[in-house]
């Protein structure tokens, strides 16, 4: 029996979603999957079915990460964001990555090395919130310009990271603006990506790649819809006439559970793990899974044979909670499932979606089910 708590990730989820966003934005030529952090906690095991299922290109953060993806598939372009130290250049080479051009001073050191084969790179572009990448129109026509003068280096794509859905408020334009203000002097038939804030809006001519992350994971971006966002709503789109919301319902992919491996029962007066004292008597089950997981007792709840149970006490490595008396050893206890609001975990840990899947400890077991197997090719 494994009594370690665990990921329990759907691959079929996982192509129903990947499907459901590729046919709703059939019009992009390019559809990538930022596969950042672990793929956002998933792990690799989820690479071959977006791939199997129209993801095209991959993003990640690291050289690490994108050659850890090369083990596993050989083919699919995988392009690096981070900025890389001359001596790893080479190793991008070898492993047709693809790397990021976002500062000038980065550009020159590798444009000093020698290299037999062709780099290719995209630049990213500052989304004017002052964060990494080229800053401006002038700045990428001097990339432009160093790169024409080594036949080594392919430009290959130009990108930049929204920060904003735009939906409440106006910063999207401002930084959509900018990036197209940067690009003017490029080839429009270059890959021209941006991320899931262009979900929420009309398609623009110039862009032709998408670039899916936690969509993919089944948690969309959670917008309120309560009656004064109504009205920025309606402002943005009748100043824009941009605003295009996703008709879509897509599905978690993953669950979060343990088995419980011990049970107990705390006499009224007692003390429950550090500083609970039992008002009554209660029947307590303790799960492992705990601090070092990214889960904390903030959570409130959790599920055991379909019925909500308390979290009473926690620890970097286990959780105490309360349980109905018929409760068994080896019982399955959900800390999330497809039952459960993922929003109200995010809220009661007092973090958001993308924290959320940085936290969860790589040492959770990653359990991949409904994997195709693939067909022998005679």
């Amino acid at each position: 029996m494994n009594f370690n708590a665990e990921i329990e990730i759907d691959l079929n989820k996982l192509k129903y979603n990947v499907c459901t966003l590729k046919d709703t934005y059939d019009d992009y030529s390019y559809t990538f999957a930022n596969l950042k952090n672990n793929c956002f906690g998933m792990g690799c095991g989820i690479l071959e079915t977006l791939i199997q299922n129209g993801i095209n290109y991959v993003i990640v953060s690291t050289l690490s990460e994108a050659l850890e993806l090369r083990k596993i598939n050989t083919q699919v372009p995988i392009l690096v964001q981070s900025v890389l130290a001359n001596d790893f250049v080479y190793d991008a080479i070898l492993g047709n990555i693809t790397i990021s051009i976002s500062d000038l001073e980065n550009l020159r050191d590798i444009v000093s090395l020698k290299f037999k084969d062709v780099l290719k790179v995209h630049f990213l572009i500052d989304n004017g919130c002052n964060k990494v990448g080229l800053k401006s129109k002038e700045e990428v026509q001097e990339a432009l310009d160093i790169i024409g003068q080594n036949e080594k280096i392919q430009l290959e794509g130009v990108y930049t990271e929204l920060t904003t859905y735009g939906v409440l408020d106006n910063d999207y334009y401002h930084a959509f603006n900018h990036f197209l203000r940067c690009i003017e002097g490029i080839d429009e038939e270059i890959i021209i990506h941006l991320n899931e804030p262009i979900m929420y809006h009309k398609k623009n001519k110039k862009v032709n790649g998408i670039r899916f992350d936690l969509s993919l994971l089944g948690i969309e971006e959670n917008i309120d819809d309560g009656f004064i966002s109504n009205r920025k709503i309606k402002m943005i789109e009748k100043k824009y006439d941009d605003l295009a919301f996703p008709d879509i319902d897509l599905l978690l992919i993953f669950t979060i559970k343990a088995k419980i491996i011990g049970l107990n029962k705390a006499l009224k007066g007692t003390l429950v793990g550090r500083n609970f004292r039992a008002k009554e008597n209660i029947d307590l089950a303790i799960i492992p899974i705990g601090h070092k997981d990214g889960i904390t007792k903030a959570i409130g709840s959790v599920l055991v044979n379909k019925k909500i149970c308390p979290v009473i006490s926690d620890d970097i490595d286990y959780m105490i909670i309360g349980v109905p008396d018929d409760t068994k050893l080896k019982d399955t206890v959900y800390v999330l499932n497809e039952e459960m609001d993922i929003y109200s975990l995010i809220g009661a840990l007092r973090t958001n979606r993308f924290y959320l899947m940085s936290i969860l400890n790589n040492t959770l077991v990653r359990n991949y089910i409904n994997k195709e197997e693939k067909e022998d090719i005679l």
